[in-house]
């Protein structure tokens, strides 16, 4: 009974965690600044980076999912408050499945981290994130090639997001070892865990 009891707490816990950080991506959506190209700048890839350290693989790409599933029902929660199914296929659609993919990666490298060390300090958990951050960029820049005729002119436009988002990630990296030095860390479970 008691053992039921837990197991409960603990799955409404991850929920909870889950929703929060679907919420927070959307926050980072709301912060959208056009730099006069496809792909605006906002804070959402800082969100999803913390996600993955934060929660772990698993939830960390499942509060990116429920933040996207959010958006492809109607709640305008992508940048410059668009929403709708559509927007996967519109330019900034790549970078909305590399969410799902760069939190899942964040996660299973601090995991790593976390089970060969016993914590995961600032200097691996910014590896973390950058690579998060690249993993994020791969479908990105990919889906952004089809739309504007090539990979060299995506990764171009991209050029200027590079020194935003390592700043993102360094920031990411802050409120973790934050968290970390305060004992508010929440350990992300290991990968694989049912």
């Amino acid at each position: 009974m008691h053992q039921v009891s837990h197991e409960r707490r603990v799955q409404g816990r991850e929920i909870a965690l889950v929703g929060l950080f679907a919420a927070l991506t959307a926050v980072g959506a709301v912060f959208s600044i056009p730099l006069g190209g496809a792909v605006p700048f906002t804070l959402q890839l800082m969100f999803t980076l913390l996600a993955g350290a934060l929660l772990g693989s698993r939830l960390g790409a499942l509060s990116q999912l429920s933040y996207l599933l959010m958006g492809f029902v109607g709640l305008p929660v992508f940048s410059m408050r668009r929403a709708g199914i559509g927007m996967l296929f519109g330019p900034t659609g790549g970078f909305l499945v590399g969410f799902v993919l760069g939190a899942y990666v964040t996660g299973l490298l601090v995991e790593w981290a976390v089970r060969r060390r016993g914590r995961s300090g600032p200097f691996l958990t910014v590896i973390a994130m950058l690579a998060g951050a690249l993993t994020t960029y791969v479908p990105g820049i990919a889906w952004l090639a089809w739309h504007v005729g090539g990979l060299q002119p995506a990764a171009i436009s991209m050029l200027p997001f590079i020194p935003i988002d390592l700043i993102k990630a360094g920031l990411g990296t802050g409120i973790y070892v934050m968290l970390a030095t305060r004992g508010l860390l929440l350990q992300p479970a290991p990968a694989g865990r049912d």
